[in-house]
């Protein structure tokens, strides 16, 4: 499996979520809300997830972490958030999803 597009979402406001990613892989599969997170150690790439009733988040989908594929995401969400950083244009800006 192979990351094939890449659309990237910043987000607004201050929070520790920069923005959201849309990774699709072998052109068919197209896996919404990864994240890219400011973190203690610099940015990072947080899989798709939703707060459960008792107030904590759990991941939609795993991940084996140092994968190739875990690599790959993050390297072309990264590359993309930066080239949306950098852009001329003005991104597309959305809220963080409840």
């Amino acid at each position: 499996m192979k990351v094939t597009d890449v659309v990237i979402r910043l987000a607004k406001g201050s929070s520790k979520i920069k923005a959201f990613a849309v990774v699709t892989f072998d052109e068919d599969f197209t896996v919404n809300s990864f994240k890219v997170v400011e973190g203690e150690k610099g940015l990072f790439v947080a899989s798709p997830s939703q707060r459960g009733a008792d107030g904590k988040y759990y991941n939609t989908i795993r991940i084996k972490r140092d994968s190739e594929i875990d690599g790959e995401i993050s390297e072309k969400v990264l590359a993309k958030y930066n080239e949306a950083g950098e852009a001329p244009a003005e991104p597309q800006v959305f809220e963080e999803p409840q």
